[in-house]
């Protein structure tokens, strides 16, 4: 008795099959999706969506310098969770 052959591939999304970009697109959006949760909920997210948040507050400091004390103020919550997180004693 066969087996019946499976298809291989990744399976396919809402009926067709993704291409690469579309693929690639979607991940992104995701990554930017927790990195905007991580800023919300800092208890709640990963530690590679919390590190993002941090890097794109710090280069926004460098590009525009008017809003340094607002990113500064954004990522306080981010770095505490981190020292939390990770038991880092900052003096």
């Amino acid at each position: 008795m066969e087996t019946p052959a499976k298809k291989a591939g990744r399976p396919a999304k809402q009926g067709a099959a993704q291409t690469p970009a579309q693929r690639q697109a979607a991940y992104r959006a995701r990554l930017v999706q927790a990195q905007d949760n991580a800023m919300l909920k800092p208890g709640t997210a990963n530690t590679a969506a919390l590190l993002a948040s941090i890097k794109h507050y710090c280069t926004c400091i460098d590009t525009t310098p008017d809003h340094a004390d607002i990113a500064r103020r954004l990522v306080a919550p981010v770095i505490r969770e981190l020292c939390d997180r990770y038991k880092i004693q900052l003096s």
